[in-house]
């Protein structure tokens, strides 16, 4: 926007202009802002420096480095460096337009102002004519933001928590730093201004909120009123327990926003203890310390996360969990630490991993997968579409892959990436509905056995398909067994075991095996297995599946193994896979005690599993039952209703049984089939009198492998005598 003539910069070439030192006091002056320090700042000694406690924990760009100070020099020079979202060019008087450097993310960081935070401490810590000339231009940058995005003026994205938040941090970092009383005033100012849009938001959201609500409370400390303070304060808190499982798993769906947003709760933590609120500090710190175990199980042998969800490949950072925490063996590869005990692990936050063992140093002997339950409500920003997905890593290999977040870009690849179709999951044909969750049937371990067993209905309402994966992983033999089971409700089809490979590992198909081939980080080459009830299959990589975006913004090619699971209306079709980098696998069906079994074997070795199939096989319907009337006369008539859902949807044609109790036993009364609408309807005479008790009996359909029926509570009918007619 055009400045006003009173504060008109001087034109340096016929085509620049640039704000000068002198334009900037005169807007400073002209906004009201009288040349005395309203708001806290650090020591004198401490902004000189460049380095104040508080600012380090607004999500800056860290502490004066040399990296500070290039970076600082590319931004005099008119380049700033986004990181991921690519590269801005700031002109000597910026539009604020989105920019063909930036990506979408990119766009909107332009608005979050921290970019420019080397300039003002860079600046401080040179203390020299370089030095002055950079704090005059991030002063000069605030300005002109201020004046071309007013208040009432500003956009949705610009007011996002996320842009919000990191722009309320930098405001506080000028508050506290500017070399100028006048500079800090005015950015007390701007942080009055944006307080209140930083408490209208509330505590919903995820970890962009828990950033904003931080950031906030610094920024009223700073320059709010007390009744400010408190209310961010313990809204910061209430974000950070939201935003966590009691087990510490995540609820974005993604381990690796998990891990962000404990790197924002040790800020909370440095920020509530330098601003004095202790009692705060100590609850958020409480809470970041039970997240250390879960990160420790999500990390891969090679200690980067696994790539579930919008994570992408990152290892825990230094200094965020206690120096005895699991989290901190993992991220010293043991030299430091607590070694985890536990091999099986699943959480609340829809994640099951389980491991061979753990190694010190560098491990390239050590088997780990992952299953995905989503047996939880996931926050929509960061989750995929992925029950039953998992991922396989062993010998220093990612065998197994989940595709990671590629780039917030909104790119065919990015929309594609999220789907079930991107996973190492089944796949049914239609679309998933991503508001129903998956089910957990089975989670239990041993010595020599865990069992992840997961009942995922989320094609249901599409197709039809009701999906179930039981993963074994044994121990003794270190193999990972995955037993898979398919119904078709609606029309017969065939859903795909699909397992996505990384780029760098070969697929060979013989019969029902797959050889794999791929190296470790060490340039060994290393071997794994497949081992099929089904016909494998391997395909190049397309957008939709077999592209892998595990580090921000690029995209890798690898190869599709598939499974085809064919079944019929009403029918179940059940397909086991085995896969080990241990050796040749060989599997074949037993039975112990009677129930079904697999014998699975690797190089000789045999173990024995219980499979889960009938647990999968017995999801009892639920079925709500009354009646119209509690009291009648022998004679009259009663209404009975029944609603049968499964999985939270109505059970279309389900057998339903009334019975009644007579002579010591349930008898039937009637049996009936349910509408579209899972309902059913009936009346029934009541032909003596006394207490009769009823109730609905829901049974299994064809093809369901021994569902389990499900019997409603008893209602029960008064019948009194038939009323007699009085004589005229």
């Amino acid at each position: 926007m055009p400045f006003p003539r009173s504060i008109a910069p001087r034109r340096r070439t016929p085509v620049v202009r640039r704000l000068t030192g002198v334009a900037v006091a005169a807007a400073l002056s002209v906004s009201g802002v009288v040349a005395v320090q309203a708001v806290a700042a650090p020591s004198p000694a401490a902004a000189a420096a460049g380095y104040d406690g508080v600012c380090e924990n607004m999500h800056t760009l860290g502490s004066l480095t040399r990296a500070d100070l290039d970076r600082a020099r590319a931004i005099m020079n008119g380049r700033v460096d986004m990181g991921q979202y690519g590269t801005m060019t700031l002109a000597a008087n910026p539009s604020w337009k989105p920019q063909a450097g930036l990506d979408l993310a990119g766009d909107r960081y332009i608005h979050s102002l921290h970019w420019a935070l080397p300039l003002l401490k860079t600046g401080l810590g040179l203390g020299d004519a370089e030095g002055a000339a950079m704090q005059a231009r991030f002063t000069a940058l605030m300005v002109d933001w201020v004046r071309d995005n007013p208040v009432k003026k500003r956009t949705y994205w610009q007011n996002h928590p996320q842009y919000l938040g990191f722009r309320i941090g930098t405001f506080v970092c000028m508050s506290r730093l500017a070399a100028s009383a006048t500079h800090r005033a005015w950015a007390g100012k701007q942080l009055k201004a944006e307080l209140p849009k930083a408490l209208a938001y509330g505590t919903s959201g995820n970890n962009t909120m828990m950033n904003l609500k931080l950031a906030a409370y610094a920024g009223a400390r700073q320059a709010g009123t007390e009744a400010q303070r408190v209310r961010l304060r313990d809204q910061t808190v209430n974000v950070a327990q939201r935003l966590a499982h009691a087990d510490g798993s995540d609820l974005e769906g993604a381990p690796g926003y998990g891990l962000y947003l404990g790197t924002i709760m040790h800020r909370a933590v440095n920020v509530f203890t330098l601003y004095g609120a202790t009692s705060s500090a100590s609850k958020v710190a409480t809470m970041l310390n039970a997240r250390g175990s879960f990160y420790a199980q999500a990390s891969r042998p090679d200690r980067y996360l696994e790539t579930i969800g919008d994570t992408h490949l990152q290892k825990i950072p230094s200094g965020v969990f206690s120096g005895t925490s699991e989290a901190e063996w993992v991220r010293t590869s043991g030299k430091a630490g607590r070694k985890p005990s536990a091999t099986y692990r699943r959480y609340a936050g829809g994640y099951a991993f389980g491991r061979s063992g753990w190694v010190p140093g560098v491990d390239t002997s050590s088997t780990f997968y992952s299953v995905r339950t989503a047996d939880r409500y996931a926050l929509p920003s960061h989750r995929h579409a992925d029950t039953t997905a998992m991922t396989m890593y062993a010998d220093g290999v990612s065998w197994i892959a989940d595709p990671g977040p590629y780039a917030y870009n909104g790119s065919g690849l990015r929309s594609a990436i999220i789907r079930r179709t991107a996973h190492s999951a089944l796949v049914a044909p239609g679309t998933p509905n991503r508001a129903v969750y998956g089910r957990v049937q089975a989670s239990a371990t041993s010595a020599s056995t865990d069992r992840t067993c997961v009942y995922d209905p989320g094609y249901l309402s599409s197709s039809g398909f009701e999906l179930a994966r039981c993963v074994y992983y044994l121990r003794g033999i270190d193999a990972v067994v995955v037993e898979d089971l398919v119904r078709a409700t609606k029309t017969s089809g065939t859903v795909q075991q699909q397992w996505v490979l990384p780029s760098g590992v070969g697929a060979r198909v013989g019969g029902r095996a797959v050889a794999l081939t791929g190296t470790d980080s060490t340039g060994a080459v290393r071997n794994a297995r497949f081992l099929t009830t089904g016909a494998p299959r391997v395909s190049g990589a397309t957008t939709t599946a077999g592209t892998l975006g595990q580090s921000y913004g690029r995209s890798t090619r690898g190869s599709v193994v598939r499974v085809p699971v064919s079944v019929a209306t009403g029918r179940t079709a059940r397909v086991v896979t085995v896969l080990t980098a241990s050796g040749n696998p060989g599997l074949a069906r037993t039975s112990v005690g009677g129930r079904t079994a697999l014998k699975v074997s690797v190089n000789g070795r045999a173990a024995t599993v219980v499979t889960s199939v009938n647990e999968f096989a017995r999801l009892a319907a639920k079925v709500s039952f009354s009646r119209s009337k509690a009291k009648v006369r022998v004679g009259q008539k009663v209404r009975f209703k029944a609603r049968v859902t499964s999985v939270g949807l109505p059970a279309k044609r389900a057998k339903v049984v009334l019975q009644q109790w007579r002579k010591g036993k349930w008898r039937k009364v009637k049996t009936l089939r349910t509408s579209k609408t899972g309902r059913v309807s009936t009346k029934v005479r009541m032909t003596s009198k006394g207490t009769k008790r009823y109730r609905v009996v829901v049974r299994a359909k064809s093809g369901s492998k021994g569902w389990k029926s499900t019997v409603s509570t008893t209602q029960t009918v008064k019948v009194l005598k038939k009323k007699k007619k009085k004589k005229r």
